[in-house]
């Protein structure tokens, strides 16, 4: 086994390759319907798996990951949320799944329909009057 290779099943779906075994030992499954506990590597928001995206190792957020294993389909335009507001649950079941709203914006669909702020209103530096302060001593 080459150096820094884990034994396991590797999968691979789009840009993104990763240890699956790796990925579902790091997971505290207990029943359905509650939450599964991660074990794995954490940041300040979410936790976090590394895999490989384009041959390059990548830190991402191991729910991504997770909905690339379960799923079997690329997710890089969508977004992943918890239906149990437990930012760190890797339970699937709970997995809230939308498109991504920056994506969806940009590509055109939208863009037309978005309010522009008017930056003509409001007030200018040559309508600016200088306020005066009084002060205690100046009475």
């Amino acid at each position: 086994m080459a150096k820094g290779k884990r034994a396991g099943e590797r999968k691979q779906i789009g840009e993104w390759e990763w240890n699956s075994t790796v990925l579902w030992s790091k997971i505290v499954k207990t029943d359905a319907d509650s939450c599964w506990a991660w074990l794995g590597s954490v940041g300040p928001q979410t936790n976090l798996f590394g895999g490989r995206r384009k041959g390059q190792a990548q830190m991402t957020q191991a729910r991504r990951i997770l909905y690339r294993d379960v799923f079997n389909e690329d997710c890089d335009d969508k977004q992943i949320k918890h239906s149990c507001g437990n930012a760190f649950c890797m339970n699937w079941q709970h997995f809230v799944v939308r498109p991504n709203q920056r994506k969806y914006y940009l590509d055109g669909e939208l863009r037309g329909t978005r309010v522009k702020p008017d930056k003509t209103i409001g007030l200018t530096r040559a309508k600016l009057v200088p306020v005066r302060q009084e002060r205690w001593w100046n009475v």
